[in-house]
C-alpha cells in the first residue's frame, strides 16, 4: 500500500516571499536570475503574482510565489535553489545586475558551491550546486 503522500501524489514545493512591489520583485527574479512571469494579479497595482524557472527539460520546474506586504516584512529562514553548473557563472551575472551578493561561491563542506543572495522583501536565496560541477 503506497504511503498518503504517493497516493495522493504531492510533489513540488512553491515558497511564497511577501515583497513591497509584486512587479518590481518579478522583474528582479526575471534578471538577476532568468525566472519568467508566470502570472501577476490585480490592477492598478499587483498584489499576488508567481515567477517561474524551467520548462521541465533539465529538471522540475521552479515557482516562486510573490505576495505584496506592505510595513515591515520578517524574513525567515532561506530559500535554496539548485544550480546545475557554472554558479561562479551565475555570481558574475547577479553582481552585473546589481543583485546585493551575502555570500560569494564558496566550496562548503557538506559537497556544495553556493552563493546567497538578497532577494527583494530581505530574503535570503542560497544557490547551490555540486562541487566540482561542470
Amino acid at each position: 500500500m503506497p504511503g498518503l503522500a504517493e497516493h495522493h501524489q504531492l510533489h513540488g514545493v512553491q515558497p511564497m516571499l511577501p515583497v513591497p512591489d509584486v512587479a518590481a520583485a518579478a522583474d528582479w527574479f526575471c534578471r538577476v536570475l532568468g525566472f519568467e512571469i508566470d502570472f501577476l494579479h490585480g490592477e492598478p497595482e499587483a498584489l499576488h503574482g508567481r515567477v517561474k524557472a524551467g520548462d521541465g527539460s533539465w529538471g522540475a520546474p521552479v515557482y516562486i510565489h510573490l505576495s505584496r506586504h506592505q510595513g515591515d516584512i520578517l524574513p525567515c529562514g532561506e530559500t535554496r535553489l539548485h544550480v546545475g553548473h557554472d554558479i561562479d557563472a551565475l555570481h558574475a551575472h547577479a553582481l552585473a545586475q546589481g543583485a546585493t551578493v551575502l555570500l560569494p561561491p564558496t566550496d562548503q563542506p557538506w559537497g556544495l558551491r553556493e552563493m546567497a543572495l538578497q532577494a527583494p522583501g530581505g530574503h535570503r536565496l542560497v544557490l547551490g550546486a555540486e562541487s566540482g560541477a561542470p
